[in-house]
């Protein structure tokens, strides 16, 4: 059953993998990809993340169980930047807490999210669902990443990457 909710949750973080075009030709959105950090070292940078919001979670609503890696890592073109090699989005491993945070707890629990996230320029919230034992919110940051946080029968987190260049299409810059 966990796999199933996984399979369905990551069809539909591929699902909204489409976006408006930042037009402009081949050039331009190079300039862009390139003013951002590489695949690589944002892929860091949000595993970092991932991992103090887990530990800040465990830590401060005292979650009995650890965390557990289900997997799930993906990569997709980048539909806003077509004709750049090297321009992708991944879907970093998604992350379950086996069993709820108590609606109790839900908003120091958003309020821990939005805290960390913000350390990593996630400024946009979105709440998707709120509502008794069912909760999920939406992070995002300025190169289109997004952040899932929610809980219902048991507590997810998951990423999702903006487009960014892998290092290779770079030239081995970053």
């Amino acid at each position: 059953m966990n796999k199933l909710i996984v399979f369905a949750f990551c069809a539909l973080l591929a699902a909204g993998c489409t976006g408006p075009s930042d037009g402009g030709n081949v050039s331009d959105q190079l300039s862009v990809l390139q003013q951002r950090p590489s695949m690589e070292e944002i892929t860091a940078r949000y595993e970092e993340m991932q991992q103090k919001l887990r530990d800040r979670l465990s830590a401060d609503l005292g979650l009995p169980t650890p965390w557990v890696n289900e997997g799930g890592f993906g990569e997709a073109g980048c539909s806003e930047f077509p004709g750049i090699d090297g321009a992708e989005k991944h879907s970093l491993d998604l992350w379950l807490h086996e069993g709820n945070i108590p609606d109790a707890q839900w908003p120091q629990a958003q309020q821990i999210a939005v805290e960390v996230t913000r350390e990593y320029g996630f400024t946009e919230l979105e709440v998707i669902v709120d509502r008794p034992a069912d909760h999920k919110v939406e992070l995002r940051d300025g190169f289109g990443a997004q952040l899932h946080f929610g809980t219902a029968v048991n507590t997810i987190i998951s990423v999702r990457t903006g487009c960014h260049l892998l290092a290779s299409a770079r030239g081995g810059q970053g």
